[in-house]
């Protein structure tokens, strides 16, 4: 049967007779068919039946056409999870639907989900204001790929036993009948055979040693039956803003995080992390990261509450019969709290983020370097680690009159015997004049040593040791001017995520004002840099005519 000659045939009927109900559903037929031979093309044509049979619904075509388009939207319920969304609630009072009036502020978030379960997507990270309906959102996806895949499991991570019994109860309160929804109506085979309130498991269609959905607490000990082959899901991963200013907790939640929760999701199975942006170093952010570094294919979806151009509410609805999330209401909000409070919990904006120093939008960026001079000197300044999770951070500079090249760093953590012979290398090639070296505490052995190998190479380079006394967090930010202004960085295009020059950029970038955070080398072997350089042009011998 040649179904797209006969779909099209049908539609034409459809064109010249749009009130005729029954081409409607003889197409709807044809697309159950259809879906057999050529899924993708079924749906397609059922979509468009779909929105056909809305917009006769709209112009009063009466119950057939209704029905039409809730056969329709069923069909594609255990497939696209935005009718999945729709369809479930139907039966519901319009007044106590959540995605319908939500609908039009949710569209992205849905969407990030929908390529997620088309496979397109291993990790989506999603950031709204709170009581927007995110978790809620989550809940229903999480229930509807336990629909389709009930023989797979799903972990759900939050913070807190209070959280987690609101991702266990929010998820049977669609799958325990009766209820309002037609969970059943989507999936008819994944029955609940089982639940365990202590355990906070469910199961359906059939009993598993791996739950068809487990919710657990980040900070519980993660039991040998959690597996996730479905989704890793894991909402609200910090507690509160006193947490997200606490660097270390951070460190701590993102090493369970890493160490043993990701380790859960089978190899491939899609993670997605929702929360507010707190900090630059949450869960979210530092998941971010990894995936950039691994190469997955990841979606960041970050609505804030007020638009960024026009200052009005992105939330606004109505929720029986009275607009709620207003601009006014967000404004409000605004006034109340704090800069910090408002731009992390509502904006989505991490609390850092106002107090940045070197902000990535008002550094210097080059491509090359000038072609029609050579560089009036290429100097170096090292500033060696003081202890072990310290870096030794040893930028490079080309200096092109008053712009200052960043051209090559060194930039490890790793012992005194492996970044010597970096720092000897990397003065190497790129042909330094001159270096100096902090010699606070072992600097001056250090520097003799780099030294040393240089010399064994063949090589010489005017090495000298510098020790400095002014305090550490004033002498960057007093430098901090001269670097937007004068130094220039290599464009981030132009080096590799992972690289040494890409984490020095990264601590640069995200040094704040505060000088609250545990590492700092970078910035400061900048401030460094920048101090010598001043001291060089301070020092310039200019040659001119005696006057007599």
């Amino acid at each position: 049967m040649n179904y797209e000659k006969l779909s099209g045939s049908i539609r034409a009927v459809i064109d010249r007779r749009p009130g005729d109900n029954g081409a409607y559903s003889d197409l709807f037929s044809l697309c159950r068919e259809w879906e057999i031979k050529d899924f993708s093309a079924a749906h397609k044509a059922n979509k468009e039946l779909l929105a056909l049979s809305a917009d006769q619904v709209v112009r009063g075509g009466g119950a057939k056409f209704y029905e039409q388009w809730r056969r329709c939207l069923l069909f594609e319920a255990p497939h696209d999870f935005d009718s999945f969304m729709t369809y479930i609630e139907l039966d519901r009072k319009p007044e106590k639907r959540f995605y319908a009036p939500r609908k039009h502020y949710l569209r992205p978030m849905v969407q990030g989900f929908q390529d997620v379960l088309d496979g397109k997507l291993r990790l989506l990270t999603i950031s709204m204001p709170k009581r927007a309906g995110k978790s809620q959102t989550g809940i229903n996806f999480v229930n509807m790929l336990s629909g389709k895949f009930p023989d797979r499991s799903t972990l759900m991570e939050g913070t807190g036993d209070d959280l987690v019994k609101s991702f266990y109860n929010g998820c049977l309160e669609y799958l325990t009948v009766p209820n309002e929804y037609l969970f059943y109506d989507v999936f008819p085979d994944a029955r609940l055979v089982q639940t365990n309130a202590d355990t906070k498991t469910v199961n359906l269609k059939s009993k598993s040693r791996f739950p068809t959905i487990m919710c657990r607490s980040i900070d519980a000990r993660q039991v040998g039956l959690s597996e996730a082959t479905n989704v890793l899901y894991l909402d609200d991963c910090v507690e509160g803003r006193e947490e997200a200013k606490n660097r270390q907790r951070l460190d701590d939640k993102w090493e369970v995080i890493s160490g043993d929760i990701m380790g859960r999701a089978i190899e491939g199975t899609p993670m997605v992390f929702t929360g507010t942006r707190y900090s630059l170093y949450d869960p979210i952010g530092r998941v971010q990261e990894h995936a950039q570094r691994e190469g997955w294919a990841w979606r960041a979806i970050e609505i804030p509450a007020l638009n960024l151009v026009t200052d009005e509410s992105n939330y606004e609805y109505e929720r029986e019969g009275k607009k709620v999330f207003t601009t006014a209401y967000f404004r409000e909000q605004r006034e109340l709290l704090s800069a910090e409070q408002f731009e992390s919990e509502f904006q989505q904006q991490p609390f850092e983020a106002k107090g940045l120093l070197f902000s990535k939008d008002e550094l210097n960026y080059f491509f090359e370097l000038p072609k029609d001079r050579d560089p009036d000197t290429i100097i170096a300044v090292g500033d060696t680690a003081e202890s072990g999770s310290d870096s030794t951070s040893m930028p490079v500079a080309m200096i092109y009159g008053s712009d200052v090249y960043i051209v090559d760093v060194v930039f490890d953590d790793s012992p005194a015997e492996v970044t010597k012979p970096e720092c000897a290398k990397c003065l190497i090639e790129n042909k330094v004049a001159s270096a100096v070296f902090e010699s606070n505490n072992a600097g001056q052995y250090y520097a003799r040593d780099v030294d040393q190998i240089i010399r064994e190479r063949g090589y010489s380079v005017g090495i000298r040791t510098k020790r400095t006394i002014s305090n550490k967090q004033t002498r960057i930010e007093f430098a901090s001017d001269n670097i937007k202004k004068n130094f220039y960085f290599k464009h981030p295009s132009t080096y590799k995520r992972g690289s040494q020059y890409w984490n020095f950029m990264k601590e640069v970038t995200t040094y704040t004002r505060s000088g609250k955070v545990p590492h700092d080398d970078a910035p400061d072997s900048l401030s460094l840099l920048e101090n010598e350089i001043r001291m060089l042009s301070g020092g310039k011998v200019e040659v001119f005519k005696r006057p007599y």
